[in-house]
């Protein structure tokens, strides 16, 4: 058999040897021909074949292939064994039949291969808007394709019917529904995670269960699909929280989801979705494609695929009167996405215009422009999900948020000009998800750390310390007791060498809940490491991350050796630790459990100049003492 990964490797030089091999083939057939035989028909079918491999190698198609070079190289190897036929003699049967079931195969590798990615359309599209001559360009090649009937083509082949029923296979009407919602990204799209969720969440693909909540089923759904292959993860395997989705799928994807009327895809552009509302509940944002649509009224998600410039009028918001959806913000995972909004997001206004019965997920992630958040949105009670992440420019939230008591998630991490936090968090008894919680000076900062401990449900929670942080006393040591929490993130803002003193001296009283299984520094101002951060205090840490900050090591000096007490983490990053010089045989010791290692930027040796990069996974079956 043929060595798949050979051949793909040498996919350039593959066709000329098919062509040449074909040649000769031809010859030996035509000297052959017997009386009766038609020669102009021979000849003719000879020609379709050529004319179809001249076709592939004039595309330059195989470079493109990458997923599928496996089945691609198969369909050649048949391609091969039947011009072998041919050129040895070794078919039984009449061998010019054989000339159209090649014919037949090359056209079914063509049509494999040449699903469009559309290298005008890639990332550039993806991340911002483009001036109408591209997208016209792209519209145009849509139709040109459409016309050669290769879209009919990729629907009905034999690849496809296999994507399909690895479709029809999934288990369960929440997991077709998560998949199919993949449809809409813009092709070569880095997906992150944590949107997507929401959205699920959000739209009630997803619920919780007795023993998980709605955002682990999310998790269990995001990971079902990346162990089947259906979605790729983005970046590092072990701590990918991004994914990608490969042309074929998304294709596939496309199919269903407008035979299911989930989305709709315009027939000017079939690869994109619509704004336009016909049959279905829910409108996308393409480009800077018009907002109003009749049925608007009866709208039930609006998610924004690519718009970078919002312009709403609070009438048409104020019309979403059905909606539980509304995703504004960047899903995108890469932070140089950018989303604007005229004056100062004033159409938020129009949200409140109406008592909302079902409204669950608000998002304006990464949106710039906007300075406050109108409080009419405060008083939509049903809202589950509010996500704020990342609003450079959000100065102040209204003062008391506590009527949102169905609220299970909000994030106003990022939001670096917030002067302090509204009164009523602690009153918010369904939170699960809090992050970027501002710890300020005491005026602008009404709720404290100790109001969380009230949260019996949350699980995760990040804290900023602002450089004008004034902490009470003991304030850290109330965080042991929100038992529920698991995952904890705290990062400190620069400050002056005169601050650190007093920095030291708070963080003597930081505690932490008995279950806590993810502990991320980010920031650290201390040298030292602190009496707290050991594996005494922190039984069950699997994950710890600390990134940038003052610390020089992980050991407490004039303590008992690192053999006494060891930690149980299985995940250790350490990044821009430009102070922090690390021995691999001492991190072998005091982490006898690590599973994987990341060491980026660490020990300044001079200027712009570390100690190499480490990542390391176990899985690799190489010691990590090897890699020093």
């Amino acid at each position: 058999m043929r060595n798949v990964t050979s051949t793909s490797r040498n996919a350039e030089k593959f066709l000329p040897k098919l062509l040449d091999r074909l040649g000769k083939a031809k010859a030996k057939a035509v000297a052959h021909i017997k009386p009766g035989d038609d020669q102009e028909v021979v000849l003719s079918r000879f020609k379709k074949i050529e004319d179809e491999l001249q076709r592939m190698e004039d595309l330059k198609l195989l470079p493109r292939v990458t997923l599928w070079e496996h089945t691609l190289f198969s369909q050649f190897t048949v391609l091969e064994r039947l011009v072998d036929k041919l050129f040895l003699g070794d078919d039984e049967s009449n061998p010019f039949n054989s000339l159209e079931a090649i014919t037949d195969q090359i056209k079914a590798s063509i049509s494999l291969v040449q699903l469009p990615s559309y290298p005008e359309r890639s990332l550039e599209f993806t991340h911002r808007s483009q001036p109408e001559s591209s997208l016209t360009a792209v519209k145009k090649l849509s139709k040109e394709l459409s016309q050669k009937g290769l879209e009919k083509g990729i629907y009905e082949s034999r690849a496809m019917a296999n994507l399909r029923r690895s479709y029809e296979h999934l288990e369960g009407t929440e997991l077709r529904l998560c998949f199919l919602s993949f449809s809409i990204f813009p092709e070569e799209s880095v997906i992150k995670k944590r949107p997507l969720i929401y959205w699920w969440i959000g739209e009630g693909f997803i619920t919780a269960t007795q023993d998980k909540t709605a955002e682990e089923v999310g998790e269990e759904i995001f990971g079902k699909l990346m162990k089947q292959g259906l979605i790729q993860p983005h970046g590092n395997v072990n701590l990918s929280t991004s994914c990608t989705l490969h042309p074929w799928i998304r294709c596939m994807l496309i199919g269903l989801a407008r035979d299911a009327l989930l989305f709709h895809f315009d027939s000017d552009w079939p690869w994109m979705p619509s704004c336009q509302v016909s049959l279905c509940r829910r409108a996308c944002l393409v480009f800077d494609q018009n907002q109003t649509s009749p049925g608007e009224e009866d709208l039930f998600t609006v998610f924004n695929v690519n718009s970078n410039y919002l312009s709403f009028k609070r009438e048409w918001l104020s019309k979403l009167k059905k909606v539980v959806v509304l995703q504004l913000g960047r899903w995108q995972s890469s932070p140089m996405h950018h989303i604007e909004v005229d004056d100062e997001g004033l159409f938020l206004k129009g949200i409140g215009a109406q008592h909302y019965l079902s409204f669950k997920y608000l998002s304006l992630r990464g949106i710039s422009g906007i300075t406050r958040i109108p409080s009419c949105i405060f008083n939509i009670i049903s809202l589950e999900i509010l996500d704020l992440r990342a609003c450079h420019n959000l100065e102040t939230l209204p003062s008391d948020i506590s009527s949102l008591r169905k609220l299970t998630h909000l994030d106003i991490s990022e939001c670096y000009l917030l002067e302090g936090m509204p009164k009523g968090i602690g009153k918010l008894s369904s939170l699960q998800v809090l992050k970027g919680f501002l710890i300020a000076n005491l005026i602008n900062t009404p709720s404290r750390l100790g109001d969380l401990a009230k949260l019996k449900k949350l699980r995760r929670l990040s804290i900023y310390i602002g450089n004008e942080a004034v902490m009470h006393d003991n304030e850290f040591e109330t965080l042991k007791e929100i038992s529920s929490l698991r995952r904890l993130k705290i990062s400190w803002a620069v400050v002056s060498p005169e601050s650190r003193g007093k920095i030291a001296h708070q963080s003597l009283d930081f505690s932490f809940p008995p279950d806590l299984e993810k502990l991320d520094l980010q920031g650290i101002p201390l040298k030292e490491v602190p009496p707290w951060l050991n594996p005494r205090q922190l039984t069950n840490i699997k994950k710890l991350y600390i990134r940038g900050g003052e610390l020089c090591s992980l050991d407490h000096a004039g303590e008992e050796t690192v053999t006494d007490c060891k930690w149980r983490v299985e995940i250790l990053r350490l990044k821009y630790l430009s102070n922090m010089k690390i021995e691999l045989t001492e991190v072998e010791v005091q982490f006898p459990h690590l599973l994987y290692l990341e060491k980026v930027k660490c020990h300044e040796i001079e200027k712009d100049k570390y100690e190499k990069n480490i990542f390391w996974s176990k899985s690799q079956g190489q010691k990590l003492s090897n890699r020093a």
